[in-house]
Protein backbone atom coordinates (compact mmCIF):
# COMPACT_ATOMS: atom_id res chain seq x y z
CA UNK A 1 0.00 0.00 0.00
CA UNK A 2 1.54 3.20 -1.22
CA UNK A 3 2.20 6.24 1.70
CA UNK A 4 -0.30 8.30 -0.42
CA UNK A 5 -2.83 5.47 0.11
CA UNK A 6 -2.19 5.29 3.88
CA UNK A 7 -2.40 9.53 4.19
CA UNK A 8 -6.05 8.79 2.46
CA UNK A 9 -7.17 6.57 5.08
CA UNK A 10 -5.67 8.23 8.62
CA UNK A 11 -7.42 11.38 7.11
CA UNK A 12 -10.87 9.55 6.56
CA UNK A 13 -10.66 7.96 10.37
CA UNK A 14 -10.05 11.96 11.43
CA UNK A 15 -13.05 12.80 9.38
CA UNK A 16 -15.26 9.90 11.02
CA UNK A 17 -14.06 10.83 14.62
CA UNK A 18 -14.69 14.38 14.38
CA UNK A 19 -18.50 13.70 12.75
CA UNK A 20 -18.43 11.65 16.46
CA UNK A 21 -17.28 13.81 18.71
CA UNK A 22 -19.42 16.88 17.24
CA UNK A 23 -22.58 14.50 17.21
CA UNK A 24 -21.81 13.55 21.04
CA UNK A 25 -21.46 17.10 21.86
CA UNK A 26 -24.91 18.02 19.97
CA UNK A 27 -26.53 15.41 22.01
CA UNK A 28 -25.14 16.40 25.22
CA UNK A 29 -26.35 20.35 24.13
CA UNK A 30 -29.96 19.19 23.19
CA UNK A 31 -30.13 17.18 26.90
CA UNK A 32 -29.46 20.06 28.66
CA UNK A 33 -31.27 22.62 26.56
CA UNK A 34 -34.06 20.89 26.77
CA UNK A 35 -34.08 19.57 30.52
CA UNK A 36 -33.49 23.87 31.33
CA UNK A 37 -36.69 24.84 29.01
CA UNK A 38 -38.85 21.67 29.87
CA UNK A 39 -38.48 22.94 33.88
CA UNK A 40 -39.65 26.73 32.98
CA UNK A 41 -42.30 25.39 31.23
CA UNK A 42 -44.85 25.66 33.83
CA UNK A 43 -48.62 26.83 32.23
CA UNK A 44 -49.06 28.05 35.48
CA UNK A 45 -46.62 29.27 38.16
CA UNK A 46 -46.81 28.51 41.57
CA UNK A 47 -45.74 31.12 44.22
CA UNK A 48 -43.56 30.11 46.81
CA UNK A 49 -45.77 29.47 49.47
CA UNK A 50 -48.26 27.71 46.87
CA UNK A 51 -47.44 24.37 48.25
CA UNK A 52 -49.45 20.87 46.60
CA UNK A 53 -51.87 19.35 49.29
CA UNK A 54 -51.98 22.55 51.20
CA UNK A 55 -54.42 25.49 50.66
CA UNK A 56 -55.23 28.85 51.92
CA UNK A 57 -58.39 31.34 52.58
CA UNK A 58 -57.85 35.06 53.62
CA UNK A 59 -60.56 36.29 56.14
CA UNK A 60 -61.32 39.77 55.74
CA UNK A 61 -61.27 42.68 58.32
CA UNK A 62 -60.38 45.58 58.37
CA UNK A 63 -58.79 47.03 61.44
CA UNK A 64 -60.92 49.49 63.93
CA UNK A 65 -58.49 52.25 63.20
CA UNK A 66 -59.57 55.78 64.48
CA UNK A 67 -61.34 58.29 61.90
CA UNK A 68 -58.45 60.47 61.58
CA UNK A 69 -59.84 63.52 62.12
CA UNK A 70 -60.83 62.11 65.41
CA UNK A 71 -59.24 61.71 69.00
CA UNK A 72 -56.61 58.97 69.13
CA UNK A 73 -57.98 57.08 71.45
CA UNK A 74 -61.11 56.48 69.55
CA UNK A 75 -62.77 53.38 69.98
CA UNK A 76 -65.54 51.04 68.40
CA UNK A 77 -69.30 52.77 68.51
CA UNK A 78 -70.90 51.75 71.73
CA UNK A 79 -73.47 49.02 71.56
CA UNK A 80 -71.33 47.04 68.70
CA UNK A 81 -70.94 43.36 69.34
CA UNK A 82 -69.55 40.83 67.91
CA UNK A 83 -70.60 38.25 65.39
CA UNK A 84 -73.81 36.44 66.89
CA UNK A 85 -72.67 33.01 68.66
CA UNK A 86 -68.85 34.06 68.65
CA UNK A 87 -66.32 34.59 70.81
CA UNK A 88 -66.58 38.30 71.99
CA UNK A 89 -64.11 40.63 70.75
CA UNK A 90 -61.97 42.23 73.46
CA UNK A 91 -63.41 45.59 75.22
CA UNK A 92 -67.33 44.28 74.08
CA UNK A 93 -70.32 43.16 75.37
CA UNK A 94 -71.11 39.65 74.42
CA UNK A 95 -74.20 39.34 71.85
CA UNK A 96 -76.88 37.23 74.11
CA UNK A 97 -76.42 33.58 74.24
CA UNK A 98 -73.21 33.84 73.48
CA UNK A 99 -70.09 32.63 75.98
CA UNK A 100 -66.15 32.59 75.67
CA UNK A 101 -64.77 30.11 73.78
CA UNK A 102 -64.06 26.70 75.88
CA UNK A 103 -60.21 26.98 77.35
CA UNK A 104 -59.83 30.64 76.00
CA UNK A 105 -58.98 34.28 77.53
CA UNK A 106 -59.92 37.30 75.72
CA UNK A 107 -57.43 39.39 75.23
CA UNK A 108 -57.31 42.23 77.86
CA UNK A 109 -56.36 45.02 74.71
CA UNK A 110 -59.12 47.19 74.03
CA UNK A 111 -59.95 48.59 70.21
CA UNK A 112 -58.56 51.36 69.53
CA UNK A 113 -55.76 50.93 72.50
CA UNK A 114 -51.99 49.57 72.25
CA UNK A 115 -52.48 46.14 71.75
CA UNK A 116 -50.05 43.71 73.83
CA UNK A 117 -47.09 42.60 71.41
CA UNK A 118 -48.72 38.87 71.45
CA UNK A 119 -52.23 40.12 70.27
CA UNK A 120 -52.71 39.56 67.15
CA UNK A 121 -53.09 42.81 64.79
CA UNK A 122 -50.51 44.49 66.92
CA UNK A 123 -47.52 46.18 66.31
CA UNK A 124 -44.69 43.63 66.34
CA UNK A 125 -41.21 44.29 67.79
CA UNK A 126 -38.65 44.57 64.93
CA UNK A 127 -37.67 41.72 65.12
CA UNK A 128 -40.94 40.01 63.84
CA UNK A 129 -41.45 38.94 60.45
CA UNK A 130 -43.65 41.04 58.40
CA UNK A 131 -42.45 44.21 59.30
CA UNK A 132 -39.98 44.92 56.82
CA UNK A 133 -40.53 43.85 52.82
CA UNK A 134 -39.65 40.43 51.75
CA UNK A 135 -36.46 39.80 49.90
CA UNK A 136 -36.91 40.71 46.07
CA UNK A 137 -40.16 42.76 46.65
CA UNK A 138 -40.18 46.40 46.67
CA UNK A 139 -42.41 48.91 48.80
CA UNK A 140 -45.88 49.44 47.13
CA UNK A 141 -45.92 52.69 45.11
CA UNK A 142 -48.62 54.94 46.31
CA UNK A 143 -51.81 54.89 44.62
CA UNK A 144 -54.56 57.31 44.60
CA UNK A 145 -57.75 56.39 46.78
CA UNK A 146 -55.33 53.39 47.89
CA UNK A 147 -54.88 52.95 52.15
CA UNK A 148 -51.57 50.08 52.85
CA UNK A 149 -51.66 47.79 56.36
CA UNK A 150 -48.20 46.74 56.51
CA UNK A 151 -46.80 43.68 58.70
CA UNK A 152 -48.87 44.29 61.90
CA UNK A 153 -49.35 47.92 62.34
CA UNK A 154 -52.51 49.96 60.71
CA UNK A 155 -51.37 52.67 58.10
CA UNK A 156 -51.69 55.89 59.97
CA UNK A 157 -53.02 57.10 56.40
CA UNK A 158 -56.45 55.56 56.72
CA UNK A 159 -59.56 56.73 54.97
CA UNK A 160 -62.38 58.15 57.10
CA UNK A 161 -64.74 55.47 56.73
CA UNK A 162 -62.54 53.09 58.35
CA UNK A 163 -63.76 54.87 61.95
CA UNK A 164 -66.63 53.21 62.85
CA UNK A 165 -65.61 49.18 62.49
CA UNK A 166 -67.83 46.90 64.23
CA UNK A 167 -65.62 43.83 65.65
CA UNK A 168 -64.99 40.55 63.61
CA UNK A 169 -64.77 37.19 64.38
CA UNK A 170 -63.74 34.81 62.20
CA UNK A 171 -65.16 31.06 62.23
CA UNK A 172 -63.36 27.75 60.84
CA UNK A 173 -64.60 24.14 60.42
CA UNK A 174 -63.57 20.91 58.60
CA UNK A 175 -65.33 18.53 56.47
CA UNK A 176 -65.63 14.88 58.00
CA UNK A 177 -64.02 13.15 55.23
CA UNK A 178 -64.32 9.29 55.76
CA UNK A 179 -61.46 7.17 55.72
CA UNK A 180 -59.19 9.93 56.06
CA UNK A 181 -56.93 11.33 58.84
CA UNK A 182 -53.97 13.36 59.33
CA UNK A 183 -53.64 16.79 58.75
CA UNK A 184 -53.58 20.10 60.52
CA UNK A 185 -55.43 23.80 60.08
CA UNK A 186 -54.15 27.06 61.59
CA UNK A 187 -54.52 30.60 61.98
CA UNK A 188 -53.25 33.45 61.71
CA UNK A 189 -53.15 37.71 60.57
CA UNK A 190 -52.27 37.97 57.35
CA UNK A 191 -49.36 40.03 58.10
CA UNK A 192 -47.71 38.03 60.55
CA UNK A 193 -48.34 33.89 59.77
CA UNK A 194 -46.34 33.25 62.32
CA UNK A 195 -48.35 34.08 65.08
CA UNK A 196 -51.05 31.91 65.19
CA UNK A 197 -54.33 31.97 66.58
CA UNK A 198 -54.88 29.04 69.37
CA UNK A 199 -58.73 29.28 68.71
CA UNK A 200 -58.43 28.58 65.06
CA UNK A 201 -56.02 25.62 65.51
CA UNK A 202 -57.75 21.89 64.11
CA UNK A 203 -56.50 18.88 64.30
CA UNK A 204 -59.48 16.60 63.86
CA UNK A 205 -61.96 16.71 60.77
CA UNK A 206 -65.44 17.42 61.49
CA UNK A 207 -64.56 20.31 63.92
CA UNK A 208 -64.74 23.65 64.14
CA UNK A 209 -63.62 26.82 66.24
CA UNK A 210 -64.04 30.74 66.46
CA UNK A 211 -61.82 33.84 67.31
CA UNK A 212 -62.38 37.34 67.37
CA UNK A 213 -59.78 39.35 64.74
CA UNK A 214 -58.83 42.61 64.72
CA UNK A 215 -56.95 42.29 60.93
CA UNK A 216 -57.39 39.96 58.18
CA UNK A 217 -56.57 36.16 59.20
CA UNK A 218 -55.01 33.64 56.80
CA UNK A 219 -56.65 30.35 57.02
CA UNK A 220 -53.76 27.59 56.29
CA UNK A 221 -55.02 23.58 55.59
CA UNK A 222 -52.88 20.87 55.27
CA UNK A 223 -52.46 16.64 54.46
CA UNK A 224 -56.37 15.57 54.57
CA UNK A 225 -57.67 19.04 55.85
CA UNK A 226 -56.59 21.15 52.69
CA UNK A 227 -59.58 19.29 50.92
CA UNK A 228 -61.85 20.14 53.87
CA UNK A 229 -61.24 23.95 55.05
CA UNK A 230 -64.21 26.53 54.99
CA UNK A 231 -64.18 29.54 57.20
CA UNK A 232 -66.47 33.15 57.28
CA UNK A 233 -65.75 36.34 58.68
CA UNK A 234 -68.67 37.96 60.45
CA UNK A 235 -69.81 41.40 62.46
CA UNK A 236 -72.73 42.43 64.28
CA UNK A 237 -73.39 45.88 65.55
CA UNK A 238 -76.21 48.19 66.51
CA UNK A 239 -74.84 51.18 66.34
CA UNK A 240 -72.81 52.99 63.65
CA UNK A 241 -71.49 53.10 60.13
CA UNK A 242 -71.57 49.31 60.12
CA UNK A 243 -75.14 48.66 61.93
CA UNK A 244 -76.63 45.16 61.23
CA UNK A 245 -74.81 42.12 60.31
CA UNK A 246 -72.00 41.50 57.68
CA UNK A 247 -71.31 38.27 56.94
CA UNK A 248 -68.92 36.31 53.82
CA UNK A 249 -66.66 33.03 53.31
CA UNK A 250 -62.93 33.49 53.63
CA UNK A 251 -61.91 33.49 50.21
CA UNK A 252 -58.94 31.62 48.19
CA UNK A 253 -55.98 33.89 46.74
CA UNK A 254 -56.92 34.44 42.73
CA UNK A 255 -55.58 35.94 39.84
CA UNK A 256 -58.82 37.22 38.69
CA UNK A 257 -61.81 38.47 40.23
CA UNK A 258 -64.71 40.26 38.96
CA UNK A 259 -67.22 42.96 41.27
CA UNK A 260 -70.50 44.51 39.64
CA UNK A 261 -72.37 46.94 41.34
CA UNK A 262 -70.04 48.88 43.29
CA UNK A 263 -70.34 52.42 43.68
CA UNK A 264 -68.06 55.28 43.71
CA UNK A 265 -70.91 57.59 45.53
CA UNK A 266 -70.22 59.05 48.85
CA UNK A 267 -73.33 58.07 50.15
CA UNK A 268 -72.88 54.31 48.65
CA UNK A 269 -69.26 53.72 49.46
CA UNK A 270 -67.35 50.81 48.22
CA UNK A 271 -63.64 49.86 48.97
CA UNK A 272 -61.60 46.82 47.55
CA UNK A 273 -59.21 45.13 50.31
CA UNK A 274 -56.86 43.57 48.85
CA UNK A 275 -54.81 40.82 51.18
CA UNK A 276 -51.05 39.05 49.94
CA UNK A 277 -50.77 36.35 52.03
CA UNK A 278 -47.63 34.66 49.93
CA UNK A 279 -44.32 35.33 50.59
CA UNK A 280 -43.94 37.19 47.43
CA UNK A 281 -45.60 40.93 46.46
CA UNK A 282 -48.04 40.39 44.40
CA UNK A 283 -48.93 43.17 41.11
CA UNK A 284 -52.72 43.79 40.02
CA UNK A 285 -54.54 45.88 37.69
CA UNK A 286 -58.01 47.01 38.35
CA UNK A 287 -60.35 47.88 35.10
CA UNK A 288 -63.28 49.20 35.32
CA UNK A 289 -66.22 50.06 33.58
CA UNK A 290 -69.59 52.26 34.09
CA UNK A 291 -73.14 52.44 32.88
CA UNK A 292 -71.57 54.65 29.47
CA UNK A 293 -67.93 52.28 28.92
CA UNK A 294 -64.59 51.81 29.78
CA UNK A 295 -63.69 53.92 32.62
CA UNK A 296 -60.02 55.11 32.52
CA UNK A 297 -58.23 55.06 35.87
CA UNK A 298 -54.91 56.46 36.57
CA UNK A 299 -53.15 54.55 38.46
CA UNK A 300 -55.03 51.61 38.28
CA UNK A 301 -52.63 49.73 36.53
CA UNK A 302 -49.68 47.79 38.38
CA UNK A 303 -51.20 48.39 41.78
CA UNK A 304 -48.72 46.56 44.15
CA UNK A 305 -49.34 43.99 47.43
CA UNK A 306 -46.83 43.49 49.51
CA UNK A 307 -45.90 39.93 51.30
CA UNK A 308 -47.89 39.68 54.13
CA UNK A 309 -49.81 42.64 53.78
CA UNK A 310 -53.48 44.32 52.85
CA UNK A 311 -54.37 47.14 50.84
CA UNK A 312 -57.63 49.11 50.69
CA UNK A 313 -58.54 51.23 47.48
CA UNK A 314 -61.49 53.24 47.29
CA UNK A 315 -63.33 53.38 44.16
CA UNK A 316 -65.02 56.44 44.68
CA UNK A 317 -61.38 57.89 45.35
CA UNK A 318 -60.11 56.57 41.69
CA UNK A 319 -63.36 56.94 39.39
CA UNK A 320 -65.86 59.84 39.55
CA UNK A 321 -68.67 57.51 37.87
CA UNK A 322 -72.42 58.04 38.21
CA UNK A 323 -74.42 54.64 38.65
CA UNK A 324 -73.34 51.12 38.90
CA UNK A 325 -69.63 50.56 38.21
CA UNK A 326 -67.65 47.37 37.93
CA UNK A 327 -64.16 46.25 38.93
CA UNK A 328 -62.23 43.41 37.27
CA UNK A 329 -58.89 42.62 39.05
CA UNK A 330 -56.39 40.65 37.43
CA UNK A 331 -52.79 40.14 38.90
CA UNK A 332 -49.91 40.41 36.48
CA UNK A 333 -47.87 38.92 39.62
CA UNK A 334 -48.49 36.37 42.24
CA UNK A 335 -51.74 35.83 43.84
CA UNK A 336 -54.80 38.44 45.97
CA UNK A 337 -57.99 37.62 48.17
CA UNK A 338 -60.01 40.76 47.17
CA UNK A 339 -63.32 41.46 49.09
CA UNK A 340 -65.42 44.53 48.74
CA UNK A 341 -66.41 46.75 51.65
CA UNK A 342 -69.79 48.32 51.40
CA UNK A 343 -71.20 51.00 53.09
CA UNK A 344 -74.20 52.97 52.90
CA UNK A 345 -75.76 56.34 54.64
CA UNK A 346 -78.24 58.44 54.48
CA UNK A 347 -78.33 61.79 55.19
CA UNK A 348 -74.96 60.65 57.35
CA UNK A 349 -76.88 58.04 59.09
CA UNK A 350 -75.71 54.13 58.74
CA UNK A 351 -78.33 52.41 56.39
CA UNK A 352 -76.38 49.52 55.43
CA UNK A 353 -72.96 47.78 55.01
CA UNK A 354 -71.73 44.35 53.59
CA UNK A 355 -68.75 42.36 52.18
CA UNK A 356 -68.79 42.15 48.65
CA UNK A 357 -67.26 38.52 47.33
CA UNK A 358 -66.21 38.28 43.63
CA UNK A 359 -68.63 37.05 41.45
CA UNK A 360 -67.71 34.45 38.93
CA UNK A 361 -65.87 34.90 35.79
CA UNK A 362 -67.77 36.78 33.09
CA UNK A 363 -69.58 33.36 30.86
CA UNK A 364 -72.64 32.63 29.24
CA UNK A 365 -74.71 30.96 32.14
CA UNK A 366 -74.14 31.99 35.46
CA UNK A 367 -75.97 31.40 38.78
CA UNK A 368 -76.50 33.87 41.64
CA UNK A 369 -77.77 31.99 44.87
CA UNK A 370 -79.46 33.26 47.93
CA UNK A 371 -81.26 36.40 46.62
CA UNK A 372 -83.23 36.95 50.28
CA UNK A 373 -87.10 36.85 50.65
CA UNK A 374 -88.93 39.15 52.94
CA UNK A 375 -89.57 42.93 52.06
CA UNK A 376 -86.79 45.26 50.53
CA UNK A 377 -85.51 46.37 47.32
CA UNK A 378 -83.63 43.87 45.04
CA UNK A 379 -81.66 44.82 42.32
CA UNK A 380 -79.37 42.89 39.48
CA UNK A 381 -76.37 44.31 38.51
CA UNK A 382 -74.60 43.13 35.29
CA UNK A 383 -71.28 44.07 33.23
CA UNK A 384 -70.43 43.07 30.23
CA UNK A 385 -66.31 43.39 29.31
CA UNK A 386 -66.43 42.32 26.11
CA UNK A 387 -66.70 44.63 22.89
CA UNK A 388 -69.99 43.17 21.50
CA UNK A 389 -73.49 43.69 23.20
CA UNK A 390 -74.36 41.53 25.39
CA UNK A 391 -78.56 39.76 25.32
CA UNK A 392 -78.73 38.79 28.92
CA UNK A 393 -81.96 36.46 29.58
CA UNK A 394 -83.13 36.53 33.48
CA UNK A 395 -84.70 33.98 34.78
CA UNK A 396 -85.76 33.86 38.67
CA UNK A 397 -85.41 30.11 40.13
CA UNK A 398 -88.44 30.36 42.26
CA UNK A 399 -90.24 27.85 44.98
CA UNK A 400 -92.57 26.83 42.42
CA UNK A 401 -89.78 26.88 39.43
CA UNK A 402 -88.56 29.17 36.97
CA UNK A 403 -90.13 32.26 35.79
CA UNK A 404 -89.02 35.95 33.63
CA UNK A 405 -89.26 38.89 35.78
CA UNK A 406 -91.53 41.12 34.33
CA UNK A 407 -90.22 43.87 32.56
CA UNK A 408 -86.65 42.12 33.69
CA UNK A 409 -86.87 39.08 31.17
CA UNK A 410 -84.21 40.39 28.91
CA UNK A 411 -81.50 42.92 29.82
CA UNK A 412 -79.35 44.58 27.08
CA UNK A 413 -75.61 45.55 28.41
CA UNK A 414 -73.51 47.56 25.67
CA UNK A 415 -70.00 46.64 25.41
CA UNK A 416 -67.57 47.70 28.04
CA UNK A 417 -70.53 48.82 30.17
CA UNK A 418 -73.01 48.08 33.04
CA UNK A 419 -76.21 47.75 33.35
CA UNK A 420 -78.99 47.42 36.91
CA UNK A 421 -82.45 46.08 36.69
CA UNK A 422 -84.96 45.63 39.58
CA UNK A 423 -86.15 42.65 40.71
CA UNK A 424 -88.15 43.49 43.51
CA UNK A 425 -91.72 43.21 41.97
CA UNK A 426 -90.44 39.46 40.53
CA UNK A 427 -89.57 38.21 43.46
CA UNK A 428 -92.33 38.96 45.41
CA UNK A 429 -90.79 38.91 48.99
CA UNK A 430 -89.86 35.02 48.06
CA UNK A 431 -86.59 33.37 48.44
CA UNK A 432 -84.72 32.56 45.02
CA UNK A 433 -82.41 32.08 42.67
CA UNK A 434 -81.21 33.91 39.93
CA UNK A 435 -80.35 32.51 36.34
CA UNK A 436 -78.26 34.49 33.62
CA UNK A 437 -78.13 33.55 29.56
CA UNK A 438 -76.18 35.46 27.53
CA UNK A 439 -74.60 35.53 24.02
CA UNK A 440 -71.10 36.80 25.19
CA UNK A 441 -69.39 36.21 28.62
CA UNK A 442 -71.30 38.60 31.12
CA UNK A 443 -71.52 38.28 35.06
CA UNK A 444 -73.47 39.89 37.96
CA UNK A 445 -74.63 40.32 40.97
CA UNK A 446 -77.88 41.24 43.41
CA UNK A 447 -77.73 43.92 45.82
CA UNK A 448 -80.47 43.31 48.73
CA UNK A 449 -82.23 45.75 51.09
CA UNK A 450 -83.76 45.03 54.18
CA UNK A 451 -86.45 47.18 55.70
CA UNK A 452 -88.08 46.86 58.90
CA UNK A 453 -90.79 49.80 60.37
CA UNK A 454 -88.44 51.95 63.28
CA UNK A 455 -85.32 49.97 62.41
CA UNK A 456 -82.01 50.71 60.52
CA UNK A 457 -82.03 48.85 57.02
CA UNK A 458 -79.09 46.88 55.90
CA UNK A 459 -77.13 45.81 53.12
CA UNK A 460 -76.25 42.06 51.80
CA UNK A 461 -74.98 41.05 48.23
CA UNK A 462 -75.49 38.22 46.64
CA UNK A 463 -72.63 37.60 44.05
CA UNK A 464 -72.80 35.16 41.16
CA UNK A 465 -71.16 31.86 41.96
CA UNK A 466 -70.18 28.19 40.31
CA UNK A 467 -71.78 25.28 40.94
CA UNK A 468 -71.04 23.02 43.67
CA UNK A 469 -68.90 20.06 43.25
CA UNK A 470 -69.54 17.23 45.68
CA UNK A 471 -70.20 19.38 48.57
CA UNK A 472 -71.34 22.96 49.87
CA UNK A 473 -70.07 24.53 52.93
CA UNK A 474 -70.95 27.59 55.19
CA UNK A 475 -69.05 27.55 58.39
CA UNK A 476 -72.01 29.90 59.89
CA UNK A 477 -75.47 27.85 60.05
CA UNK A 478 -77.11 29.46 62.81
CA UNK A 479 -75.60 31.85 65.63
CA UNK A 480 -77.92 33.46 68.86
CA UNK A 481 -81.75 33.75 69.25
CA UNK A 482 -81.19 36.76 68.16
CA UNK A 483 -80.72 35.65 64.57
CA UNK A 484 -83.01 34.05 62.29
CA UNK A 485 -80.90 31.28 60.01
CA UNK A 486 -82.27 30.24 56.68
CA UNK A 487 -81.03 27.55 54.26
CA UNK A 488 -81.88 28.59 50.30
CA UNK A 489 -80.89 25.87 47.47
CA UNK A 490 -81.41 26.73 43.94
CA UNK A 491 -81.05 24.02 40.85
CA UNK A 492 -80.25 26.33 38.09
CA UNK A 493 -79.80 22.57 35.54
CA UNK A 494 -82.52 21.09 33.39
CA UNK A 495 -82.96 18.14 35.35
CA UNK A 496 -84.00 16.87 39.21
CA UNK A 497 -81.24 17.16 41.62
CA UNK A 498 -81.44 15.54 44.74
CA UNK A 499 -79.59 17.11 47.69
CA UNK A 500 -78.76 16.15 51.00
CA UNK A 501 -78.06 18.76 54.10
CA UNK A 502 -76.28 18.23 57.45
CA UNK A 503 -75.96 20.55 60.69
CA UNK A 504 -72.71 20.41 62.98
CA UNK A 505 -72.22 21.73 65.98
CA UNK A 506 -68.79 22.66 66.71
CA UNK A 507 -67.10 19.64 68.18
CA UNK A 508 -68.38 17.76 65.39
CA UNK A 509 -71.64 16.14 66.43
CA UNK A 510 -74.81 15.74 63.37
CA UNK A 511 -77.47 17.90 65.11
CA UNK A 512 -79.75 17.91 61.67
CA UNK A 513 -80.30 15.96 58.63
CA UNK A 514 -82.32 16.38 56.09
CA UNK A 515 -83.14 14.99 52.18
CA UNK A 516 -84.57 17.79 49.28
CA UNK A 517 -85.50 17.00 46.06
CA UNK A 518 -84.78 20.42 44.08
CA UNK A 519 -86.53 20.15 41.14
CA UNK A 520 -85.19 21.79 37.60
CA UNK A 521 -84.76 25.20 37.62
CA UNK A 522 -86.26 25.15 41.30
CA UNK A 523 -85.60 26.28 44.85
CA UNK A 524 -85.94 25.28 48.25
CA UNK A 525 -85.81 27.19 51.78
CA UNK A 526 -84.95 25.40 55.30
CA UNK A 527 -85.17 27.24 58.30
CA UNK A 528 -81.93 26.36 60.62
CA UNK A 529 -82.67 26.42 64.16
CA UNK A 530 -80.19 23.71 65.38
CA UNK A 531 -78.06 24.69 68.60
CA UNK A 532 -75.31 27.50 67.89
CA UNK A 533 -72.50 27.75 66.77
CA UNK A 534 -73.29 24.98 64.09
CA UNK A 535 -72.17 24.87 60.26
CA UNK A 536 -74.27 23.01 57.23
CA UNK A 537 -72.55 20.70 54.62
CA UNK A 538 -74.59 20.20 51.72
CA UNK A 539 -73.63 17.31 49.55
CA UNK A 540 -75.05 17.21 46.16
CA UNK A 541 -75.28 15.01 42.82
CA UNK A 542 -72.17 15.27 40.30
CA UNK A 543 -72.37 16.96 37.49
CA UNK A 544 -75.60 19.22 39.15
CA UNK A 545 -75.85 22.92 38.92
CA UNK A 546 -76.97 23.26 42.56
CA UNK A 547 -76.08 26.57 44.28
CA UNK A 548 -76.60 27.72 47.34
CA UNK A 549 -76.18 30.32 50.81
CA UNK A 550 -76.95 31.13 54.36
CA UNK A 551 -79.17 34.06 54.73
CA UNK A 552 -79.33 36.00 58.83
CA UNK A 553 -81.46 38.38 59.21
CA UNK A 554 -82.53 40.55 62.79
CA UNK A 555 -86.10 40.01 63.04
CA UNK A 556 -85.94 42.69 66.11
CA UNK A 557 -83.36 45.27 67.63
CA UNK A 558 -82.38 48.91 65.96
CA UNK A 559 -80.89 47.58 62.99
CA UNK A 560 -82.93 45.50 60.30
CA UNK A 561 -79.86 43.02 60.19
CA UNK A 562 -79.05 41.08 56.78
CA UNK A 563 -76.44 39.00 55.51
CA UNK A 564 -75.99 36.29 53.22
CA UNK A 565 -73.24 33.31 52.97
CA UNK A 566 -72.60 31.43 49.68
CA UNK A 567 -71.81 28.22 49.89
CA UNK A 568 -68.34 27.55 48.79
CA UNK A 569 -67.09 23.85 47.74
CA UNK A 570 -63.95 23.10 50.05
CA UNK A 571 -62.30 20.21 47.86
CA UNK A 572 -61.91 22.87 45.22
CA UNK A 573 -62.05 26.13 47.19
CA UNK A 574 -58.30 27.64 47.95
CA UNK A 575 -56.24 24.58 46.06
CA UNK A 576 -52.75 25.16 45.28
CA UNK A 577 -52.32 25.86 41.72
CA UNK A 578 -51.79 22.99 40.05
CA UNK A 579 -48.72 23.23 37.47
CA UNK A 580 -48.46 21.20 34.02
CA UNK A 581 -45.64 20.65 31.25
CA UNK A 582 -45.93 21.65 27.98
CA UNK A 583 -44.65 18.69 26.30
CA UNK A 584 -44.02 20.50 23.21
CA UNK A 585 -40.91 22.35 24.39
CA UNK A 586 -37.54 20.68 25.55
CA UNK A 587 -38.26 17.65 22.62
Amino acid sequence: MSDLDLRLRDRAGLRRAVVLLAALLGLVLVVVGGSLLHAQSAVAPVPRTAVVGRTSAVCPVLSATPDPTASPSATPSEGSTPAPGTTPAPGTTPAPGTTPAPGTTPSPATPGSTPSPATPGSTPSPATPGTTPAPGTTPSPATPGATTTPAATPSPQVSASTGSVAPSSVSVVTVRQGGQGGGRVTGAPVSDPGQAIDQLELTQQGTGGQAPAASSVVLSAEGSMATALGGVVSSASTTGETAGLVAAPCLAPATEQWFPGLSADAADRSELVLSNSDEAQAEVDLRFYGPDGRVVVPGSPGVVVGAGETRTVSVAGLAAVTGPVAVGVRASEGRVSVAVRRVRTDQLQPAGADWQVPSVAPTTRALIPGVPGETGPRVLQLVNPGTDRAMVSVELLGLGGPFAPAGADLVEVPAESTASVELTAGLAGQAAGVRLTSDVPVTGAVISTSRRAGATPDLAVQSAQPALVRQGLSAVATTTTATDSELVLSNGGDADAPVTFEVFSYAGVSLRRDDVLLGAGTSATRRLTSPAPSYVVVTVPDGSSVVGSVTLTQPEGDAAGLATIPLTSPDVAGRAPRVEQDPAVGR
